[in-house]
């Protein structure tokens, strides 16, 4: 049996954040280990809504108390801001950035070409990632199925919002409570060289969360762990 089939004691609320045309599903084997575990939804966001006000809404819905938050990806940057909305006690990144200067260049040079981002044809992608997404495929590719599956069934709206949001994101908020950071050492998405996380996961991606369980989960209760006897 894996270790991240093992539940963790701890009762402390913890609340992920998926990245950037993913969902719940990217914290299958965070939601084995942690019961308490929370992975909120993606709804859609309010026309030209920044990242602090879809933060401050998502808030609302949430009402966890004191708890331990964090994301992957995309999902770590909402979560430094909903860490302002919440009573948190500590922020956990998982392949993601601290600050917009930790942004990769390619990232930074398509900042002028955000206003192309409406027109994006996320349906006709969706169509296109189809193939993939097909039962026979879950056998060959379970991975890249997955990943295929979570973008077929993103909301364009809640896509293209998120993209602009990384590509306009100009201040980081710097919460009161201790900020963690996981990274793979093979993140090509969001290069480990332009950021300082506190772990490295040697021969992981960006979905170490899938990729690599054991290691995330292990971050994970030390953190809660922590925060629990507090």
């Amino acid at each position: 049996m894996a270790k991240y089939t093992m539940p963790v004691e701890t009762k402390t609320p913890l609340v992920l954040l998926s990245g950037l045309a993913a969902d719940a599903r990217i914290f299958t084997p965070q939601k084995v280990a942690f019961p308490q575990l929370r992975c909120p939804a993606w709804s859609p966001p309010h026309r030209q809504e920044s990242i602090d006000e879809y933060a401050q809404r998502l808030a609302e819905t949430l009402d966890p108390g004191p708890c331990v938050i964090g994301g992957a990806s995309f999902g770590g940057i909402v979560a430094l801001h909903l860490a302002e909305h919440v009573d948190a006690q500590a922020v956990i990144l998982i392949g993601s950035i601290k600050s917009p200067s930790q942004l990769p260049v390619y990232a930074r040079c398509a900042r002028p070409f955000r206003f192309l981002i409406p027109f994006l044809p996320i349906r006709f992608l969706q169509l296109l990632s189809r193939p993939m997404t097909a039962r026979r495929m879950k056998r060959f590719a379970p991975f890249a199925h997955g990943l295929a599956c979570q973008f077929r069934d993103s909301d364009p709206r809640v896509f293209k919002w998120s993209l602009s949001r990384i590509l306009d994101w100009s201040l980081a908020p710097v919460p009161s409570c201790p900020v963690y950071h996981l990274h793979g050492d093979r993140d090509w998405t969001l290069p480990v060289k332009y950021t300082d996380p506190d772990k490295v996961v040697v021969g992981a991606g960006h979905v170490l969360s899938l990729t690599h369980p054991d290691e995330v989960n292990s971050y994970l209760k030390d953190v809660v762990s922590q925060k629990s006897l507090e």
